[in-house]
């Protein structure tokens, strides 16, 4: 979670997300103190794969513990490497440096690049098998256009006119999120809906918004339903969101650089339940981990994993929904000079 995309770098939402307890953590007395990542052992075969940012990226086999390259991908001189996680079992890799980066994708097990060409901004397309991809067009990058290409590298349409957002997300089924508060059918460039607050995040047609002032609001798409709860965190800051592939779970990211003005760094992760939208907190959490080497993804089979540092360890942390401790497991990996934290699993079948 790193580049601590504290809002300001999520979706610019850092001044609608102040810092702070929420009332409902004041109410039941503040939660326990940060301790380093805790859990049972994750014994047994996990059958994970982890596409995971380097410069150039790496696969972790978790049951192993190998480290191989993907074929396909080379080391950049300077920029940033990033991994762009797509249904949970497959991966989209952005090579920045200057203006468009290089794209490529990572499908199934990991074995293999796919140049998907150049573009500024790529988010999953609906079905999982495609991405959207925005690129700049003409001078003074102040126009764009919008691919749409499937993973195996054919275009399936697009090159059409699309603003250069400053936002650009996944709106899960409804399409995407751009500049915040608007969903657009990318097909058509139609506005499919506008939000009072900005779109946090996408599940199926339910969306979850920042607002209002220091609440959450989730909005269901299809009814107009709404409902709002409070910053559940002893945690401060906000990170970046995973979504279950399959719609129905939200993982907030809270975290805070610098925990009560020291030296330690604080992640504290709540699973919101769009479904019934109840909203708990992560087993073993809050946790003391170093924010600049830690993210989070969720599996195509339903799994929540955290890959990051804690006490100076490389770890992977793996939770599915229901269970009540997190399985953890030492890894070793290369030290990752690749600029960014992120990681994406890789299914079976991409």
């Amino acid at each position: 979670m790193t580049r601590l995309r504290l809002a300001a770098s999520v979706l610019g939402l850092a001044a609608v997300l102040a810092v702070g307890v929420s009332a409902s953590a004041a109410a039941r007395g503040g939660a326990d103190e940060p301790v380093p990542l805790r859990g049972v052992a994750l014994t047994g075969k996990t059958g994970l794969r982890l596409l995971v940012s380097d410069n150039p990226p790496f696969v972790l086999d978790v049951d192993s513990g190998n480290v191989s390259r993907v074929s396909g991908l080379r080391a950049i001189g300077r920029g940033v490497h990033s991994v762009v996680g797509i249904a949970g079992r497959s991966a989209v890799v952005v090579a920045h440096f200057a203006g468009d980066a290089g794209l490529y994708s990572v499908r199934g097990r990991g074995a293999h690049a796919t140049s998907l060409g150049t573009g500024r901004k790529v988010v999953p397309a609906a079905g999982g098998r495609s991405v959207w991809i925005t690129r700049v067009v003409g001078r003074g990058h102040c126009h764009c256009a919008l691919r749409h290409v499937a993973l195996a590298g054919r275009e399936l349409g697009g090159n059409q006119s699309f603003p250069c957002a400053s936002t650009f997300e996944s709106a899960g089924t409804l399409g995407v999120v751009v500049n915040r508060t608007r969903v657009l059918d990318p097909r058509t460039g139609r506005t499919v809906l506008t939000t009072r607050w900005g779109v946090l995040a996408a599940a199926g047609r339910k969306l979850l918004l920042a607002g209002p002032g220091r609440r959450f609001t989730l909005l269901d798409a299809a009814s107009g339903a709404e409902q709002a709860f409070s910053w559940p965190s002893i945690v401060g800051g906000l990170d970046r969101p995973a979504v279950d592939p399959r719609g129905r779970y939200v993982a907030l990211a809270f975290a805070d650089p610098a925990w009560e003005g020291g030296g330690t760094q604080a992640l504290d992760v709540w699973v919101l339940d769009v479904r019934t939208g109840s909203l708990a907190q992560l087993p073993g959490m809050p946790a003391l981990v170093a924010l600049k080497a830690t993210d989070m993804a969720w599996t195509d089979d339903g799994r929540l994993v955290l890959l990051g540092e804690s006490e100076g360890r490389d770890v992977v942390a793996v939770w599915r929904p229901g269970e009540t401790r997190l399985g953890v497991r030492r890894v070793r990996m290369p030290e990752r000079s690749g600029g960014s934290d992120s990681f994406a699993p890789l299914g079976r079948f991409g």
